[in-house]
């Protein structure tokens, strides 16, 4: 999800985890490229993508700014570097690179067209510290945009009892880690304390039928964050039975027809003056 201090990552550390990320990234794939052009990236910009993770936004990042353009992706995990290095290795661009370190360690001020991170803001401590940081990387007249998830809005219409009661776990999780889970809708607010003025918003959601991988998403998400509900008192392994729970889910969806919404994929944007 992002670049994260490892003790704050509430939704663990694990290869399993790994893979949902993986899925995650392929099902908002487009979404986010749309966002980010939403955003004003554009070809020939030098674009720095902080807590890249497995390089998918940065992939994403490369293909608007094409060759005449170059992103950067920064990461503190080494293990996710090296599968960002092979996702991009296996792409046609040769326009990324990317550097192990954290984001207090940068120190390329006014060397950037634009600042972009995915799923990042929800998982740090400071996140108005951290955009302040970021704003002073960017070359004035450039965008700094950010993308987070409003998790709350998971939902299957018609309504399916267990989709709701399964993302209501997924909140409580978070919020018990000390996470908002509706990071996406405080976007704009962050990016005005952190300085920008005018910022926007645009949102993009995926959708899926109910054997697709929004339900699958749902139900690994609730896998990763078991360890959390437990020792919360949200749920349990034997009331969540989450070796089922996907298969239950589309059965349930199925017999309504349901569509699945995953969480709304929000981006806020400013350009700089």
């Amino acid at each position: 999800m992002a670049d994260k201090d490892p003790g704050s990552y509430v939704m663990g550390n694990t290869s399993e985890e790994a893979d949902r990320l993986g899925m995650q990234a392929s099902l908002y794939d487009r979404h986010t490229e749309y966002l980010l052009r939403t955003a004003g990236l554009k070809e020939g910009m030098h674009v720095l993508d902080v807590g890249c993770g497995t390089g998918e936004v940065s992939l994403c990042a490369a293909r608007i700014v094409g060759p005449s353009g170059r992103v950067l992706g920064v990461d503190r995990e080494p293990g996710v570097l090296a599968r960002a290095r092979d996702n991009a290795a296996a792409s046609p661009f040769e326009n990324i690179a990317f550097e192990q370190g954290d984001l207090a360690d940068l120190d390329t001020s006014g060397s950037f067209d634009a600042v972009v991170g995915r799923l990042i803001l929800i998982h740090l401590d400071d996140p108005i510290g951290t955009v302040k940081a970021l704003t002073g990387l960017v070359r004035r007249g450039g965008v700094v945009t950010f993308q987070d998830f409003n998790i709350s809005r998971t939902r299957a219409v018609p309504d399916v009892p267990l989709v709701t009661r399964s993302v209501e776990w997924i909140c409580a999780a978070l919020r018990e880690g000390g996470r908002d889970p509706d990071m996406g809708e405080r976007l704009a607010h962050v990016l005005r304390l952190s300085g920008l003025s005018d910022p926007r918003v645009a949102v993009a959601v995926p959708t899926g039928g109910p054997d697709s991988a929004a339900v699958t998403l749902i139900a690994e998400s609730a896998r990763s964050l078991l360890p959390v509900m437990e020792r919360g008192g949200i749920t349990t392994a034997e009331e969540a039975d989450l070796d089922t729970l996907r298969a239950r889910m589309s059965r349930a969806c199925t017999e309504v027809q349901a569509t699945v919404y995953v969480p709304e994929l929000v981006a806020a944007w400013a350009e700089l003056d």
